[in-house]
């Protein structure tokens, strides 16, 4: 008999408490609606500040890198000037000191830019 009245105790307690916090089966305050916006917003960011200069980047050195031709004069990323004398497959031949005739072999992605004649004449 006590066994009973401690579970009927505990029942009426349970549900007492269950029904007294509201937990009437409905959707959780501030659901899907009001993440969307924010979710939305940092996807345009993301894809304006971040996807899309780096896209133009990307196709800007594609472009130089295709333009690239023997007996220009380069830069590489590792800051060393050179001249094109010749492309191996996606390999480029730098001659970087024409005396003693020093050449360099390089990937074609390592060349950062092309000496123009202005710069040149700057230096």
């Amino acid at each position: 008999m006590a066994d009973a009245d401690k579970s009927g105790a505990g029942t009426t307690s349970q549900t007492g408490t269950a029904s007294g916090t509201g937990g009437g089966g409905g959707p959780p305050p501030g659901g899907l609606e009001q993440l969307l916006f924010p979710m939305l917003a940092m996807g345009i960011f993301f894809w304006l500040f971040i996807l899309r200069p780096e896209n133009k980047r990307r196709k800007q050195k594609d472009a130089l890198l295709s333009a690239v031709k023997p007996k220009d004069k380069v830069v590489t990323i590792f800051g060393m000037y050179g001249t094109v004398v010749d492309f191996d497959g996606d390999d480029v031949i730098l001659n970087v000191d024409p005396k003693k005739d020093v050449k360099l072999r390089c990937r074609r992605s390592a060349i950062e830019s092309v000496v123009t004649e202005e710069e040149k004449e700057k230096k």
